[in-house]
């Protein structure tokens, strides 16, 4: 399955010019992982925290490294407004994105990243049969996404993860 997921990667980094000058994709560095962490949205902080009650910078790099792929998402100015990726488990993978404001900020890029972001995830589907994971209630950014890509809310669970904070359970098969 690494090698597979590889061509997601591929796919980001065979980009033209023009595709430069637009918000685009690419494989994540350690480097981007710190840049994230030091520039992350307040919501997604305190999406991390309450459910792995760790600091974003741990989180992030235990994400860097268990993800197939791992991609950054960088604003057509060159600044890094995000990374994504999915940890495989079993048969399907944990899908899951981290954003500066940057990510929401521009609407020309927002929209860019919206439309490329449905290519990436139809690909998935080329590796990972069902992608799920969990959602903090109060980031309503990443709930609209969820919407947004299709995937379907399955559950709430009222205390979830160390601080015991509402979440919804979603799946896309």
């Amino acid at each position: 399955m690494p090698h597979a997921i590889s061509g997601v990667g591929r796919v980001a980094a065979k980009q033209s010019a023009k595709d430069l000058r637009e918000a685009h994709q690419r494989r994540a560095t350690v480097a981007d992982v710190r840049y994230l962490a030091d520039n992350m949205r307040e919501e997604d902080q305190m999406e991390v925290r309450a459910q792995t009650g760790q600091e974003p910078e741990a989180n992030l790099l235990h994400c860097f490294f268990a993800s197939r792929p791992c991609m950054t998402m960088v604003s057509r100015h060159g600044h890094v407004m995000g990374m994504w990726g999915v940890v495989p488990e079993g048969q399907g993978g944990r899908i899951w994105m981290l954003g500066t404001t940057g990510m929401v900020a521009d609407k020309q890029d927002r929209r860019v990243f919206l439309r490329k972001s449905r290519k990436q995830l139809d690909l998935l589907f080329n590796y990972y049969p069902v992608l799920f994971n969990v959602v903090d209630a109060r980031n309503t950014v990443h709930v609209r996404w969820i919407r947004h890509m299709g995937f379907t809310f399955l559950a709430k669970h009222a205390e979830w993860g160390p601080e015991k904070r509402l979440f919804y359970e979603f799946v896309r098969i």
